[in-house]
């Protein structure tokens, strides 16, 4: 079998050995210097991401992902390559469901250096701040869903943090969805900048109500053999959207989270009681600390987040990545 000219040029040549700290002989081609240990870690997050947004099975996921958070490791230099461990057992959905509460339990006990720390490895590890500042460029706050370009902004902005399904290709029918979601439920939102915990009962009745007019709106398709289905938001897609009209007063979820808080059918009452959850670890917090929630951010080294979204950070570095 004939090769490609630059792939057999370099079958051909002899390769220089250089040994590394693992006592592993690595070809010369590796250049650790092209990509960084946090760009992997990023791309990973983001294939990841798309598996989930497949909607594959947790042990198909898992296959996918087996293995690559050791080559990352020794990409970087910080590993010793061993014979692999057995398996671990999946954990029983009543282990998994009480994963969240023990998280925000954990949260509630930790100091102010350790919290930090974790929120260190999300900013390190997630990459996904980039992509908001990208949307923040244009919204320079909460997005206006009434304005078109904040409606772009915002369906490449959750493109990038892992919504694929919402294809580029139907931007014009997601953006009018979106635009008719807004126009019949944008005024029962609370007012920009109220807080995740100073929202009421009537307020998160209005959101649980919002959230599920969203999360099953069709707001794209899909191409399958000999036909064309449409394609709701979904829940992951509907958090986020909520986030970046009100990033004060809700932050996303994804579908390890969900699980993780026993609410995997996810809906608007589920995600309601999520965000009574978050808001009362946050008062916990904020109290331990003898500050006011919104002063929370600064304090653990994130001031460019709200305190909803250090939240957000927190869980996905503990559930989402296990980090």
């Amino acid at each position: 079998m004939s090769l490609p000219g630059d792939i057999q040029n370099s079958a051909n040549r002899e390769p220089s050995i250089v040994p590394d700290n693992l006592g592993v002989e690595q070809p010369s081609g590796i250049r650790r210097d092209h990509w960084s240990g946090v760009e992997l870690r990023t791309a990973l997050a983001k294939f990841e991401a798309d598996l989930r947004d497949a909607r594959l099975k947790e042990d198909v996921i898992w296959a996918h992902l087996a293995g690559c958070e050791t080559f990352i490791q020794w990409f970087m230099d910080d590993c010793t390559l061993r014979s692999a461990a057995p398996p671990t057992p999946r954990a029983s959905e009543a282990e998994a469901s009480a994963m969240g509460p023990a998280v925000l339990e954990e949260l509630s006990t930790l100091g102010r250096a350790e919290i930090a720390g974790i929120l260190h490895n999300y900013a390190a590890v997630a990459g996904y701040d980039k992509s908001l500042g990208n949307l923040l460029s244009v919204t320079a706050g909460p997005a206006d869903l009434t304005r078109e370009d904040h409606r772009a902004a915002l369906l490449t902005w959750l493109r990038a943090w892992g919504c694929r399904h919402l294809r580029s290709a139907d931007n014009t029918r997601t953006g009018s969805a979106l635009e008719q979601w807004w126009e019949a439920w944008g005024k029962t939102l609370p007012e920009p900048g109220a807080l995740i915990t100073s929202l009421s009962d009537d307020q998160l009745l209005s959101v649980e109500k919002a959230f599920d007019a969203l999360a099953t709106m069709p707001a794209a398709g899909r191409r399958l053999p000999g036909r064309e289905i449409d394609v709701m938001f979904g829940d992951t897609a509907a958090s986020k959207a909520l986030f970046a009209v009100r990033p004060e007063a809700f932050l996303p979820w994804d579908e390890p989270i969900r699980l993780a808080f026993g609410l995997r059918t996810g809906g608007g009452a589920a995600y309601v009681l999520f965000l009574r959850s978050v808001a009362a670890t946050l008062v916990r917090l904020a109290s331990r600390f003898d500050a006011e929630v919104s002063e929370l951010p600064r304090l653990l080294g994130r001031p460019e987040s709200s305190a909803a979204k250090v939240m957000d950070e927190y869980l996905w570095t503990r559930i989402t990545r296990g980090l």
